[in-house]
């Protein structure tokens, strides 16, 4: 009697595992990122990974938006419908068969910050046969026009004027001051004319250019000597 009892936990189990297995995602990445004020559009490519019909559906298992986002799931490119709901459209998936027709968009909404939402699949003939995937938003703020780098450590400009007759001016923006910045500036050949420390106490720093030779140079961005942005330097005089 307690060989039986053995045998039938062990078939729950591999009916259980089964029924785990039949309906998957095979979707890449679910980590996304994105600015305000845009849409973020994620497909999902769901499959039946049974050998029997499937019907599916969908529903929202949790949400964690902020005020000013909405999440609006499509079905084909049809997404009329805002916010996310029970599926009202019926998606019929043969044994083995690739659904890529489901998409989700995100409105980013005003405020940078993460968000999340978790959606259900499911089969509507056996509920027991579903799946379940998380995705995460990381919304930041949109990028400025003429900026070379952008963190939360340091903001920088692009040098300006370019071409430069006198001086090439920086202007940024320190959020660590604990970090230390400074630009150096490359001629072609990569040695280093000039270096400038970057106060985290000031908004712009400038070099003097009027002892160089016309031509081109490169200026480059250390943040604690690491170099994370380069760009070209004219100067004419």
């Amino acid at each position: 009697m307690g060989k039986t009892w053995i045998y039938v936990f062990l078939l729950l189990l591999v009916s259980k595992a089964s029924i785990g297995q039949s309906l998957r995602i095979i979707t890449g990445s679910n980590q996304h990122t994105g600015q305000i004020g845009t849409t973020l559009t994620t497909p999902i490519k769901i499959q039946n990974n049974s050998d029997h019909l499937m019907v599916i559906g969908y529903a929202v298992a949790e949400q964690n938006l902020r005020s000013s986002q909405s999440a609006t799931f499509c079905i084909n490119n049809d997404c009329k419908t805002k916010g996310i709901a029970q599926a009202t459209r019926l998606v019929k998936l043969m044994p083995g068969e690739i659904f890529e027709g489901f998409s989700t968009q995100l409105e980013t909404g005003l405020v940078p910050g993460n968000s999340t939402l978790k959606l259900v699949f499911f089969n509507m003939i056996n509920p027991a046969e579903k799946v379940e995937t998380e995705l995460t938003y990381t919304i930041a703020e949109k990028r400025k026009e003429n900026i070379l780098f952008q963190s939360d450590v340091l903001e920088l400009s692009d040098v300006y004027p370019n071409p430069v007759h006198d001086q090439a001016i920086f202007k940024y923006n320190f959020f660590n001051p604990l970090k230390k910045a400074k630009i150096v500036l490359l001629s072609v050949l990569g040695s280093v004319v000039h270096e400038i420390e970057l106060s985290p106490y000031e908004t712009s720093a400038s070099i003097n250019v009027e002892d160089l030779n016309p031509g081109v140079y490169f200026y480059t961005l250390y943040i604690d000597n690491e170099g994370v942005a380069t760009k070209k330097m004219v100067v004419r005089k």
